[in-house]
């Protein structure tokens, strides 16, 4: 049986198709640090770097000079690909395009996208092309004319191109006139041949381009016209076909094209190392940049030569300067792997509800037992921490059949105890009602925290775990969150850690509100903050905006000797200029804030935290006020 290959290029996370002889292949990955799950054009020889300018033919010519051979090599888009199904007459659009909403089982039945139905369409047939387009449908009257008039192109560089191509290939002259007197061709560089064509029009083809590239300059182009030897290239595999059907017996047969409507994303990352890894996500955005750099910091101070450490960052933002300082961080330690993955890959939290000073990147904490589904557990630490202990200790936790470990959150249960008052689609309630009621917590002393987790993925693979987060993502808005989602599924099947391995800073609050929490919780408290393992600079008060936090001295420790030690102290110093200009400047304060400063003691007396009538109180007040403001 004959043999077949199929490329896909790809530059950011989407949907791989099913077939084994259907390979995905990310372009320009010389150019990116982010993780698409899926091998890069830039290994061997290969002109990856190129990209912007080449677009998907930096695929093309890694695939020439480095993949194994096959009779057939053909290439596609993520999004678009070949109908190489026998129906042949699919309604299509006014770019002759054959319109799906997405990739899915039935998408690659229908349009025979798999082995089988491939070589079927080869059985008579030396080239697959897609089927001509007039550009007429645009406007124009010939394919040079379209050239000539279409946005960011610049018929100069075509020109260029015909030049050489017709100063190296004079016998070319006859096919480049009838392609550019035509009205149509084959467009968007999508084709499977036999691989002693292949091997004919990528000699050809890259002959032309490498000459042309010694000729053409850029004129102030933008991004967009920058990619003329991607546009050039189309027109040159038309004048390449008409000229192969000219001099010999070559069988070209035409089919359909179709294009997906919705990015998603259906693949997963494999873990870095292949023994002893210990995998550790952390989500963070460029804000949070210094945070992550002192969390990796100390990641790798704590780290034991023993093992590996497969460190992946689901991304929301960060600039291509902070990924290379992370990523150079860790680059003389050989047991360190650092990874970034876009936290946006995932579709279903884009109308996930938010509310300040929440993003929702905060949701993709609950996209790790998809993306890691090859993992056996997985660690899950928040940005703004720092570690004092090997987190290989922590992986090592045994989790039985549960779905997680975390740390208590001694936090809500303070909240549960002052009777605070929970928002959320369920209404007006309180912390104690919500966690029972709307999170159908029996026990809501099982809250837990979740700044620091170890994810059981194997048991969360048996029972469908995912589908259940998701459930509650789409289902309604939370008080906080993708934690309390979290909360709700993995109630009942949760290992508690010690409290050392999530020790809040205390957010100024260390001797006002946990020293009224139950005494042995505040015990517990206190114990942990002795010898923390984890440390959690959790609110608003941060150690690279004030040096009055408690642990500001173990963030600072490990933000030294990073790139972003000069930026954490000019963060700090500009701090204290605006408190010192608040002092000098005396700042009136509010006359409603000097009205709750004068009646708070009062009020307290006549409803103390957590009694009933301040709770009843609460409601009511939390009722009026969601009236007025909505």
């Amino acid at each position: 049986m004959k043999s077949v290959s199929i490329y896909t290029s790809h530059h950011k996370p989407s949907a791989f198709l099913a077939s084994p002889v259907i390979h995905p292949l990310h372009v320009g990955k010389e150019l990116s640090y982010s993780e698409i799950c899926c091998p890069g054009d830039n290994t061997g020889d290969n002109i990856s770097l190129k990209n912007p300018f080449y677009c998907e033919l930096t695929a093309h010519y890694w695939v020439w000079k480095n993949a194994p051979k096959t009779d057939y090599i053909g290439f596609m888009h993520y999004r678009r690909h070949f109908n190489f199904s026998d129906n042949q007459n699919h309604p299509e659009d006014v770019w002759g395009m054959v319109n799906c909403p997405e990739i899915n089982d039935e998408y690659e039945k229908t349009f025979g996208l798999n082995e089988a139905a491939i070589l079927h369409c080869l059985e008579d047939a030396d080239i697959l092309v897609p089927k001509k387009w007039s550009v007429k449908s645009a406007g124009s009257k010939s394919n040079y004319h379209h050239y000539q008039v279409s946005d960011h192109l610049h018929i100069r560089d075509y020109q260029n191109a015909i030049d050489i191509l017709l100063r190296k290939y004079p016998e070319y002259y006859a096919a480049v006139k009838k392609f550019n007197d035509a009205h149509d061709g084959y467009y968007t560089n999508m084709f499977v041949m036999n691989n002693e064509t292949f091997e004919e029009y990528s000699q050809w083809l890259f002959d032309i381009l490498g000459e042309l590239e010694n000729e053409l300059s850029f004129q102030n182009y933008s991004a967009q016209e920058k990619r003329v030897f991607g546009h050039i290239s189309e027109r040159l595999f038309n004048i390449f076909v008409i000229f192969k059907q000219q001099y010999s017996t070559i069988k070209i047969k035409e089919l359909q094209r179709t294009f997906v409507q919705k990015e998603s994303f259906n693949s997963y990352l494999e873990p870095a190392f292949l023994e002893n890894n210990i995998p550790v996500v952390i989500c963070s955005d460029d804000n949070y940049a210094h945070s992550l750099g002192a969390l990796l910091n100390s990641i790798i101070k704590a780290s034991d030569q023993q093992y590996n450490y497969d460190i992946v960052i689901l991304d929301n933002g960060l600039t291509k300067r902070n990924q290379r300082r992370l990523k150079e961080l860790c680059a003389k330690n050989e047991n360190f792997s650092v990874r970034f993955f876009n936290v946006h890959a995932f579709d279903e939290i884009k109308d996930a509800y938010i509310r300040p000073p929440f993003t929702v990147a905060t949701y993709s904490r609950l996209f790790i037992p998809r993306l890691m589904r090859n993992y056996g557990k997985v660690l899950f630490i928040d940005t703004d921490t720092v570690v004092e202990s090997d987190l290989a200790e922590l992986y090592e936790t045994e989790l039985q059949d549960n779905y997680v470990a975390a740390v208590q959150d001694i936090v809500m249960e303070g909240f549960v105890k002052f009777g605070n008052v929970a928002q959320s689609d369920a209404g007006i309630q309180s912390a104690g009602d919500y966690l029972k009621l709307t999170l159908k917590m029996s026990r809501p002393e099982e809250y837990f925290q979740g700044g620091i987790m170890v994810f059981n993925i194997e048991q969360m693979n048996k029972d469908n775990i995912f589908e259940k987060l998701m459930k509650e993502l789409k289902g309604q808005s939370f008080w906080f969150l993708d934690q309390d989602i979290m909360n709700k599924v993995f109630f009942g099947r949760v290992t508690f850690l010690p409290l050392e391995w999530n020790v809040y800073h205390g957010n100024g609050n260390t001797d006002t509100f946990y020293p009224n929490l139950v005494f042995s919780t505040y015990m517990r408290y206190l114990q942990a903050r002795e010898n923390p393992k984890m440390i959690h600079f959790a609110g608003e008060n941060k150690p690279w905006n004030t040096d009055k936090v408690d642990y500001y001295d173990n963030f600072i420790k490990f933000v030294q000797g990073t790139p972003w030690e000069k930026e954490v102290y000019e963060k700090l110093s500009a701090h204290l200029n605006t408190n010192s200009l608040v002092v000098q400047t005396h700042t009136p304060v509010l006359f409603q804030t000097k009205v709750k400063r004068r009646l708070m003691p009062y009020f307290d007396r006549f409803a103390p935290r957590g009694s009933k009538r301040r709770s009843d109180i609460a409601h009511v007040y939390y009722k009026i006020r969601r009236a007025i403001l909505g």
